[in-house]
């Protein structure tokens, strides 16, 4: 199931955006990397941004404190 989140754009109008955290959070493959079996906190980047799914001038921040914060709960 994904786990979903609700954060505003910084925009105007402070639209609410649905984040897919598993989506966003995708490992990304290399091949000459050992393999780990869990994700660490490390792995988390310090501040990811997207753009807005509904206006053309804001941008969603999502930071390391949210996403650690929903995991944990």
């Amino acid at each position: 199931m994904a786990q979903m989140i609700k954060i505003r754009c910084n925009g105007p109008q402070h639209h609410v955006n649905e984040v897919d955290l598993d989506k966003l959070l995708q490992p990304t493959p290399l091949v000459r990397s050992p393999g780990r079996s869990r994700a660490q906190s490390s792995d988390i980047p310090e501040r990811l941004v997207r753009p807005c799914k509904l206006c053309t001038e804001g941008r969603v921040v999502i930071s390391r404190e949210i996403i650690e914060d929903h995991l944990r709960s």
